[in-house]
């Protein structure tokens, strides 16, 4: 069975490297893809990070853009690269999905927002950055707890398809719930906290739907086969495996 994991950081240099124990995962560009074809992976989506920095400019974000686009380069159709904007950097987000559009991008993120200094920023532009984004049916994928509440924007970009990064605990899982089941354009990744939960993929599934669930692992930063095998482990159907771990995600990145 194919797999698509929706939410990795792949790296072109050792800072990039968002690996907690970097001394055990000494991998070159190529050397990731084997290590995640070795886990069952078939195809990886997400952005390059590079830590927590001071975006004073939007400079920095672009030249992680590049990176991602030379590894598109390296990795072939293995990898589909995630770009950043920013909504303190309107022109420029909205100039870098023209670029990434032209290049064949359609993937925002994930964006991991505490460490590009997103906080006290004007939401009204980070709606402009959505609107230019919904243009081409984009896909809007992001860190959750995120630092103010999304719900006003994904019912006023109907085009975007938000994707919703780590399950969290009951609490955080049932807000998730409720997001799903409300709105046709949210979707929830299954990476970081949450999949080692015994049950909580066959709950999220109960209540949400698998249709609306994505497979990601948050590679380098999580152990991929701890999630391939949580997924196998759970008493799902062949049909709503298949759903979870590939054709969700390919069916999103069809639209753009």
């Amino acid at each position: 069975m194919n797999i698509t994991d929706f939410h990795t950081h792949p790296f072109l240099t050792d800072s990039q490297n968002m690996c907690f124990y970097k001394s055990g995962l000494r991998l070159s560009p190529e050397d990731q893809r084997t290590f995640l074809s070795d886990a069952g992976i078939t195809k990886i989506c997400g952005s390059v990070i590079e830590g927590r920095a001071e975006v004073s400019g939007f400079d920095y974000l672009r030249r992680l853009n590049r990176d991602a686009l030379r590894l598109r380069d390296r990795l072939g159709g293995f990898y589909v690269p995630g770009f950043h904007i920013h909504p303190k950097f309107v022109s420029e987000s909205l100039e870098e999905i023209e670029f990434m559009r032209r290049n064949g991008v359609g993937l925002i993120g994930e964006l991991v927002h505490y460490m590009h200094c997103w906080d006290g920023f004007d939401p009204a532009g980070l709606s402009e950055i959505l609107d230019a984004a919904g243009e081409y049916r984009m896909i809007f994928s992001y860190h959750t707890p995120f630092s103010f509440d999304m719900t006003e924007l994904i019912e006023s970009h109907p085009n975007v398809s938000f994707v919703a990064a780590h399950p969290g605990d009951r609490d955080r899982l049932q807000e998730h719930i409720s997001l799903l089941k409300k709105f046709d354009n949210y979707f929830l990744d299954l990476s970081g906290t949450g999949l080692f939960r015994f049950g909580m993929l066959r709950r999220l599934v109960d209540e949400a739907g698998a249709e609306k669930i994505l497979f990601g692992t948050d590679f380098p930063i999580c152990n991929p086969r701890m999630y391939v095998q949580a997924v196998y482990g759970e008493r799902l159907t062949e049909r709503e495996r298949g759903m979870i771990l590939s054709e969700n995600a390919e069916r999103l990145l069809s639209l753009f």
